[in-house]
């Protein structure tokens, strides 16, 4: 098993299970931002880029580059509609195979059906009602889409989060969009249906973690976390990890904590978390945020997770203790499993 991890320099290999320097470290692409995997092959991974100052990270020519061979080379598969734009999410469905979905600046979707091939835009997420009311804090105060999640019990169902402009459902795979932004803050960061109950949502937000009982028709706000500024989540058998820092990415090189960042787990859909421990016992904040988590395929009681601060981290959802597998890389902020 290999990590691929997208840093803000490029894209790093690593073995998590062996100690020492990584097996394979890329400069093409030049920064990576999120990253996703074919259904059917993972070995064919996307990769997508921004301009993000405060992260550190900076797009080459090119936005979206596809690996076929499990990211030992990339090529630039950026469509010609959104050469001048950033990609910030990439999804694709578990049911189908060279299916991938991107999400952009200016809150754009576009879909291929031939491993990114060719795309065609999602229209009507261009009508949604209020969209022209859709905006982000900082200059140039460009709306983008941050999220994109499937529900596992119908493939048809796509879930949107558009950082900041809400929450957005298309029932029929992007050819139409319903808001479902009743009781939610805005700033939204990850959208994540619980496996076991697709009924049941939950999202990160810039101020704070948000669940849905009822497919998003409303929403409460989860207490427990001692910190407010969300941005990954895992829902995974029946266990929730969020990863929480103590205010926004521009506050990080200004405070002498960084991040101030925690991991936190919850075993009772979010109506109570507590803090991961590292190994000796101790709650330690990290100067890093926690930027993506995901199982582990071969040992679903554990997680991996990259941050900020250039680490990459285990978690053993068992005993509740965090280990550094590799430290020292470049800003991290998202990855792939290799089997």
């Amino acid at each position: 098993m290999r990590l691929c991890v997208g840093t803000s320099k490029g894209i790093v290999m690593l073995d998590p299970d062996r100690i020492g320097p990584p097996l394979m470290a890329l400069a093409d692409p030049p920064s990576v931002w999120c990253i996703a995997q074919d259904s059917a092959d993972p070995g064919v991974l996307y990769a997508g880029s921004v301009n993000n100052v405060h992260a550190g990270s900076a797009r080459g020519r090119g936005s979206l580059a596809r690996s076929d061979d499990g990211g030992r080379n990339w090529r630039d598969i950026t469509p010609g509609a959104v050469r001048d734009e950033e990609i910030w999410s990439i999804a694709a469905p578990s049911d189908g195979p060279g299916e991938v979905f991107i999400g952009t600046s200016h809150a754009r979707i576009l879909r291929s059906l031939d491993h990114g091939h060719s795309f065609h835009e999602c229209a009507a997420f261009l009508k949604i009602p209020g969209r022209e009311r859709w905006g982000f804090p900082p200059p140039p105060h460009i709306p983008h889409v941050r999220s994109i999640a499937f529900d596992r019990s119908n493939a048809l169902v796509i879930y949107v989060g558009v950082e900041e402009g809400g929450i957005y459902r298309s029932p029929d795979r992007g050819r139409s969009f319903e808001p479902l932004n009743r009781g939610v803050y805005s700033d939204i960061h990850c959208v994540a249906p619980d496996p076991a109950d697709s009924r049941r949502l939950f999202v990160t937000t810039g101020r704070g973690f948000y669940a849905s009982p009822d497919a998003g028709a409303s929403w409460k706000y989860l207490k427990g976390l001692s910190r407010s500024y969300t941005v990954p989540l895992l829902v995974a058998d029946n266990a929730i990890f969020i990863a929480a820092a103590a205010g926004p990415p521009p506050l990080w090189p200004m405070n002498s904590d960084g991040a101030d960042a925690l991991l936190f787990q919850s075993a009772d859909h979010g109506r109570s978390f507590s803090p991961m421990i590292h190994a000796d016992g101790l709650v330690h904040p990290s100067r890093g945020m926690a930027m993506r988590l995901l199982t582990n395929p071969a040992n679903h009681d554990e997680f991996f997770g990259v941050l900020t601060d250039g680490s990459v981290i285990r978690g053993d959802r068992v005993t509740g203790i965090i280990q550094t597998v590799a430290e020292k890389l470049p800003p991290a902020f998202d990855f792939a499993i290799i089997p």
